[in-house]
């Protein structure tokens, strides 16, 4: 018999185990490890919940849901992002992801909308969803560029301090303005975000200035604080990739990509924008290359929606591309509206 019931933190143990046994992905598959806190992933968020299946007293799956304010079509409502859909190997085929999912939507009462981002490659999970009634309304990329040289770090591009916050939220909320599940900032509720964020906050900002103003920001989110990330599948194209990148090594720096079961490090780009053309752009990524670098990353970055002008400059850097689906249903019997270009926030990956 499974019972559903929120987590609490003795189930600490448990749920790292069902992490580290349920990898992600086809063509790439990676494994996840949160030691020593599972919880690590969900406090990032101001509102959360997680729920556990539990059968004989053993956790066997678990599934986390954070609820947000986001804006649609240009109207604010209540959202519910689920994300982690986990079960235990010997326990699939029961149903047991669909009851977490469907009962985690049951407990955000006030929620009008939820939404789910999963990999294009993972099958099951798209399954799942669409099982569940949600669609697929649209896909955007993970660019993620190699790190494998020093970047001269341009003189132009500074840190960012608290007196610099009012520019980045009016920055961010001009350049995102268009887009859905963007709800926009305040000072406060800005600051309030990044300090949530373990391995990013205000020290992590970065920005260029242009005739006194702030022309381009972005944040480096050292993923590797929540989670440590180890590929534990590849394809055939990406085999050979790293055969080759190694003959090449033998002569020049170049990128490196980990063998299996060897932890990567990845630094997240987020609260990016930028509003003063291709260049300015361009000294920003290879300022941020310059600090990954010196950070022993293998990789930087980038969400962002197909549509984003940022994509045309960061492609230049031959990123290693991953595509995410998003998912959608309505709740409480209201009628869908079309999404638009959606802002894509990395915290949800």
């Amino acid at each position: 018999m499974v019972s559903i019931r929120l987590a609490s933190e003795s189930d600490n143990p448990e749920l790292l185990s069902i992490e580290k046994m349920c990898p992600q992905g086809t063509s790439l598959v990676l494994s996840f490890d949160r030691t020593p806190d599972f919880f690590s992933r969900s406090r990032i968020y101001e509102a959360y919940r997680i729920y556990v299946a539990e059968e004989e007293g053993k956790p066997v799956g678990t599934v986390g849901l954070a609820e947000k304010n986001i804006r649609i079509d240009g109207k604010e409502e209540k959202a519910a992002y689920v994300y982690d859909v986990r079960v235990h190997p010997d326990h699939r085929g029961k149903g047991i992801g669909s009851r977490l999912v469907e009962h985690s939507l049951h407990e955000a009462s006030e929620a009008d909308f939820a939404y789910a981002v999963i990999v294009q490659d993972n099958a099951p999970s798209i399954a799942l969803f669409r099982k569940l009634g949600f669609s697929n309304v649209g896909s955007f990329s993970l660019l993620n560029v190699p790190v494998f040289r020093r970047k001269e770090k341009p003189p132009s591009v500074r840190t960012l301090t608290s007196e610099d916050v009012p520019q980045i939220v009016d920055l961010l909320n001009r350049y995102y303005a268009n887009h859905d599940f963007y709800a926009g900032y305040d000072a406060d509720s800005f600051l309030a975000r990044i300090e949530r964020l373990q391995g990013y906050g205000l020290v992590g900002i970065y920005g260029i200035e242009e005739g006194g103003k702030i022309s381009a920001c972005g944040g480096l989110w050292d993923y590797s604080k929540i989670f440590r990330v180890t590929a534990v599948g590849v394809s055939r194209k990406l085999a050979v990739l790293r055969y080759l990148l190694r003959l090449i090594a033998m002569f020049k720096e170049t990128a490196k990509l980990p063998s299996m079961g060897e932890p990567f490090k990845l630094i997240y780009v987020t609260d990016l924008a930028c509003v003063g053309g291709p260049e300015t752009a361009r000294m920003l990524i290879d300022y941020f290359l310059g600090i990954a670098h010196a950070q022993n990353s293998n990789f930087l970055c980038f969400a962002l929606h197909p549509t984003d002008p940022l994509v045309p400059v960061i492609r230049k850097y031959k990123p290693i591309e991953m595509k995410y689906e998003l998912h959608e249903r309505w709740l409480k019997d209201k009628s869908p509206r079309k999404l638009g270009i959606p802002y894509i926030d990395p915290v949800d990956l």
